[in-house]
């Protein structure tokens, strides 16, 4: 895939508020069963816990991608 089309669809992601809040609940379900799971539990609690920093660096994810796509202006010599 090509960046152009990769920051299209980057952008309509991050600008889609269905998308936004599907990932604000994974998120948050994510973080509550963390607190509910029993702390002898140390492999759900990881699991939990790369879950929920997936859904934190998602959005961050998707303005690389934007970015990538941006040209690149070369520093002039002064």
């Amino acid at each position: 895939m090509d960046k152009e089309f990769l920051a299209r669809e980057a952008a309509r992601l991050r600008d889609d508020p269905v998308f936004r809040e599907a990932l604000s609940k994974i998120r948050a379900d994510a973080v509550e069963r963390i607190i509910a799971a029993p702390a002898a539990d140390t492999d759900k609690i990881t699991e939990l816990q790369a879950l929920a920093r997936a859904c934190d660096r998602l959005p961050s994810e998707l303005e690389a991608m934007i970015q990538s796509a941006q040209p690149r202006q070369i520093p002039r010599a002064v």
